[in-house]
């Protein structure tokens, strides 16, 4: 298992903050990562989807954890014997919110994928957390 992890903090209010940020058809609107994104139904458990990113390409994802309000997380199998996974968090802070998302490789692979690809993924997150707190902030 590999594990990175980055976190800003937003003035936005916890509640439009996961408003926005669940709702994973309208990411290319605010993240500069993201080509194209969608979920095949509502956001919950089991509901699969695509994201396609500028770093990363394209797959397909599915819903493997979800605190409503709190947190998701989406897993792709994009690589033999790796599952890797982009969990956002949500966390009431006083004055606003805590933004976090965190990338996780996963399986027989994870120990030498998520070290080769961790950094590069990480890199993108900072872009993506001031994508997401600018859109909450500026409605």
């Amino acid at each position: 298992m590999a594990f990175r992890e980055a976190s800003m903090e937003t003035r936005a209010a916890p509640a439009e903050v996961w408003r926005v940020w669940s709702d994973v058809n309208t990411w290319p609107a605010w993240n500069p990562d993201m080509k194209e994104s969608r979920l095949d139904g509502p956001l919950r458990l089991g509901t699969t989807g695509m994201i396609n990113t500028r770093s990363g390409g394209k797959h397909e994802v599915v819903v493997t954890q979800l605190e409503d309000g709190k947190s998701f997380e989406l897993e792709s199998t994009a690589m033999p014997m790796t599952r890797m996974a982009i969990r956002a968090t949500v966390t009431p802070i006083q004055g606003g919110t805590r933004i976090s998302q965190a990338f996780e490789a996963r399986g027989l692979l994870a120990p030498i994928v998520g070290p080769m690809m961790g950094g590069m993924i990480l890199k993108t997150f900072s872009a993506v957390l001031a994508g997401l707190a600018n859109k909450v902030e500026n409605r």
